[in-house]
C-alpha cells in the first residue's frame, strides 16, 4: 500500500542515491595516477643518484666551483631534484653568470650548461676592487676577483662603480675607448690593457709590445695598418708608434728598448 499523509496525500518514495560511473572512473583514474608518482618518486631516489657532472661554457669559476654553487644542498645528489630545481627556480646570483641551464644526461649524469656575461674591459675601483664593463660601457659586476684575459684599463682610478651604470669616465674618454675597443676586435687584435695618459692619449699592450694610439683623430686608419706590422714584431719587444700617423704623415716607428 503506498503511504498517505494529511489529507490522504500520497508521499513519495524517497530515490536512492546511485554512485555514477563517472566518479567511480575518475577516482581510480586520480588514485593510479598519485600511485604511479609515488612509484617513480620512489625509483628516482634509489636509482638516480648523480654520479657524473659535466660542466660547459665556464671560464671564471672552476668546474668543481661551478658544481658547489649548483649543487648546493644535500638533496642535489638525486638527477630528477638537481634537474627540477634548477628549472622552477634556476640560480640567478652566481658573479659574472647570466644562466644556468642543469640537463639530465643519464639516470646518474648531469650537464651544467653556464652562459657567462660579456666582459668587455675593468677598471680599478678606490677600494680595490675591480668594475666589469660591456662592449656599451655598462658595469656589469663588481667584484675584487680579478679575471684572467680581460682587458684592464690603467691611468685612471674610479671612486664607485654601480652595476647597470655606465663606467664612471668622461664621456669623450669613454666614447674613445669604447670605439678603439671595437675596432681592435674588429681586426682580431687582442690587448691585454689600455692606459690614458695625462692628455687623454691612448697606450695599449699587445704582448711584450706597447702600441701609443695617441688621441681618437684617424683612429680605425692606425688600427687597421696593425695586422699587416704585428706579425713582422712577433717574438720582438719595443714601443709602436702610431700617434703621429696621418694620411699626409704615413710614416710608423718601431722603437726597441735601449741597451
Amino acid at each position: 500500500m503506498k503511504r498517505k499523509g494529511r489529507n490522504n496525500q500520497e508521499i513519495p518514495k524517497k530515490k536512492k542515491k546511485k554512485f555514477s560511473k563517472f566518479r567511480f572512473y575518475f577516482f581510480n583514474i586520480v588514485l593510479g595516477v598519485i600511485i604511479c608518482l609515488l612509484v617513480a618518486a620512489m625509483a628516482s631516489y634509489a636509482f638516480c643518484t648523480v654520479h657524473t657532472v659535466t660542466v660547459k661554457g665556464n671560464t671564471v669559476y672552476t668546474e668543481e666551483e661551478i658544481k658547489q654553487l649548483v649543487l648546493d644542498d644535500s638533496y642535489s645528489k638525486n638527477t630528477v631534484y638537481a634537474w627540477g630545481k634548477n628549472l622552477i627556480k634556476p640560480k640567478t646570483d652566481i658573479p659574472f653568470v647570466s644562466a644556468i641551464k642543469v640537463k639530465i644526461k643519464g639516470y646518474d649524469k648531469l650537464e651544467i650548461d653556464v652562459t657567462e656575461k660579456k666582459l668587455f674591459g675593468c677598471v680599478l675601483l678606490s677600494d680595490n676592487r675591480m668594475a666589469y664593463f660591456d662592449e656599451d660601457g655598462k658595469v656589469v659586476e663588481v667584484s675584487d676577483r680579478v679575471i684572467e684575459n680581460v682587458m684592464q684599463v690603467s691611468g685612471i682610478t674610479l671612486d664607485k662603480a654601480k652595476v647597470g651604470s655606465k663606467v664612471g669616465l668622461e664621456k669623450d674618454q669613454l666614447s674613445f675607448m669604447l670605439n678603439l675597443l671595437k675596432i681592435l676586435k674588429k681586426y682580431d687584435i687582442a690587448i691585454s690593457s689600455l692606459s690614458f695618459d695625462e692628455r687623454g692619449r691612448i697606450t695599449v699592450v699587445y704582448g711584450s709590445i706597447l702600441i701609443c694610439v695617441g688621441n681618437d683623430t684617424n683612429v680605425e686608419e692606425k688600427i687597421m695598418r696593425l695586422p699587416h706590422i704585428l706579425p713582422n714584431l712577433e717574438g720582438q719587444s719595443g714601443t709602436l708608434h702610431l700617434e703621429n700617423w696621418t694620411p699626409d704623415n704615413t710614416d710608423i716607428v718601431f722603437e726597441r728598448p735601449k741597451e
